[in-house]
């Protein structure tokens, strides 16, 4: 029964994680829910009818919308922008919210301590300023008031996806918004790498709340089975008790009939009465005898029958309990593997170089770690599509895991960045095995379009130095990565 206890707790352990981690993806949910609502504020003022539909958008993140409801408003709002940009272009003027100069971005109102008399709505339409008046204080620029504004979506934006890189699922998407700085990315683009991100959260989410279903479900079958446990140790309790009450029965009844022969014997005046006294006496000690055989055989039949019944439910808990473990460890070896290349993952390198590193501190072996990453591959995945990139990065993933020992590691660290563990190599040994590998991926037969295109990866190394932590080690072969990027790409180079 402990090792059940014990399954139960780990279950129990289990649940509790999945529960903060749905509640961790529910912050993220919120902080993305109020990202849209500033981004719907900040863009405000400058067509009614993208208005509209910026208030929709803003009212329906607030409830909890479905992705395709998301996705219907979307749309509208998609062919607002459209139009706005359409009515720009061939009149800036129009396009301009009323009050404002042409082709000047709509001014929000300025603050109080910094508000300047103004003249009167009528006259400054008409063009004319009352000649009475004071001379106005210069208004704030509406393009530094865009520009603030725009720093501080910007400031909230970056802080945000650099929360969300914490997560290895999401390092691909932040990576196509983290190469270039927001200011240089279209708002079609930024609104495509968000609705990516978004989709990637309500996966997790929707995934967290499946586990916790099934857990939910095995704990529930658990429960079933302990409580049958438990009920048939009760009975069996009860069983010997019974049987505990029956034999002190038959002891007192075979004590009382040898009681009431040894007075017969005294009592009986001759022979023949002494027999029959006797016999009638061991009689009815031969029926307490049978009577509590027969007790004893049902009790014997049914303990039977209810042991049998136990060990079949055992059986069953046993090998659900070794499926569950197995599913179990599945979810654990999956949750370590990259989906798309097939080999470990960001959070498969954070145990690997933890227990390599702890390694190297009691044995001094040396060990090198490799950054490797694929030259221009957002390029690739412009000029070819992110069909075309996802291709490449299972390619080289899948070369790189074929071209190490079975003592090394190498993983995905994310976007189109590998990670590699070279276990007992020097530096200077790793720069000979990189090299190698470095031009078989250039002599990598890529095709897109019927057309082949030539592939490189660069690569920086460096290994465990004392006083070093495996972070400092991983950010030494970073900066080393980005020197063989500055030494003109597909090169390898040591630091």
């Amino acid at each position: 029964m402990k090792s059940d206890a014990d399954l139960k707790k780990k279950y129990l352990d289990a649940l509790a994680s999945l529960e903060a981690g749905e509640a961790r993806w529910e912050k993220f949910e919120n902080v993305l829910k109020l990202l849209v609502g500033r981004l719907c504020l900040a863009a405000r003022g400058r067509d009614p009818r993208l208005d509209g539909e910026l208030r929709k958008l803003s009212d329906l993140v607030r409830r909890q919308p479905e992705a395709h409801d998301i996705e219907a408003a979307l749309e509208p709002l998609s062919r607002a922008i459209a139009a706005l940009d359409q009515m720009q272009a061939a009149d800036p003027a129009s396009a301009s919210p009323a009050g404002a100069s042409p082709g000047t971005a709509p001014t929000p109102a300025p603050a109080p301590a910094r508000a300047a008399p103004q003249a009167p709505a009528d006259t400054a339409r008409a063009g004319a300023a009352p000649s009475s008046a004071p001379t106005p204080a210069p208004p704030v620029s509406a393009i530094d008031t865009d520009t603030e504004r725009d720093a501080r979506i910007q400031a909230s934006i970056v802080a945000m996806l650099t929360r969300l890189s914490a997560l290895p699922e999401l390092r691909s998407a932040l990576a196509e918004l983290s190469e270039r700085s927001l200011g240089e990315l279209s708002p079609d683009e930024l609104a495509d790498g968000m609705e990516r991100i978004a989709r990637l959260l309500g996966e997790q989410r929707s995934d967290l709340q499946r586990e916790k279903q099934e857990l939910e479900e095995m704990l529930r079958q658990l429960d079933s089975r302990l409580e049958e446990v438990a009920s048939f140790l009760a009975g069996e309790a009860a069983n010997q008790k019974s049987a505990q009450d029956s034999s002190q029965q038959l002891n007192l009844m075979v004590l009382d009939e040898v009681h009431e022969l040894n007075t017969d014997v005294q009592r009986a005046s001759d022979i023949a009465e002494l027999r029959v006294r006797v016999r009638v006496r061991l009689e009815a000690i031969n029926t307490h005898l049978q009577d509590f055989r027969a007790r004893e055989a049902q009790r014997h039949s049914t303990q039977s029958d209810r042991t049998g019944r136990l060990r079949v439910r055992i059986a069953e808990l046993e090998q659900e309990s070794r499926q569950l473990q197995e599913n179990l460890q599945e979810e654990q070896r999956l949750a370590m593997i990259d989906a798309l290349t097939g080999i470990p993952n960001r959070a498969a390198y954070d145990d690997r170089i933890e227990h390599e590193f702890a390694a190297w501190q009691r044995q001094g072996t040396p060990v090198s770690i490799l950054a490797w990453d694929i030259d221009r591959f957002k390029t690739i995945n412009d000029a070819y599509g992110h069909r075309a990139g996802d291709k490449v990065l299972r390619v080289i993933g899948q070369h790189l895991a074929q071209h190490v020992r079975g003592t090394d590691f190498v993983a995905r660290y994310g976007g189109e960045e590998f990670v590699m563990i070279l276990v007992g190599t020097t530096a200077e040994q790793a720069m000979s095995t990189a090299d190698k590998i470095r031009t078989g991926i250039a002599q990598i037969g890529f095709h897109f379009r019927n057309k082949p295109v030539t592939v490189t990866a660069s690569c920086g190394i460096t290994s465990f130095h004392e006083g070093d932590s495996p972070d400092e080690v991983f950010d030494r072969a970073d900066r080393a990565l980005y020197r063989a990027k500055d030494a003109g790409r597909n090169c390898c180079v040591i630091m």
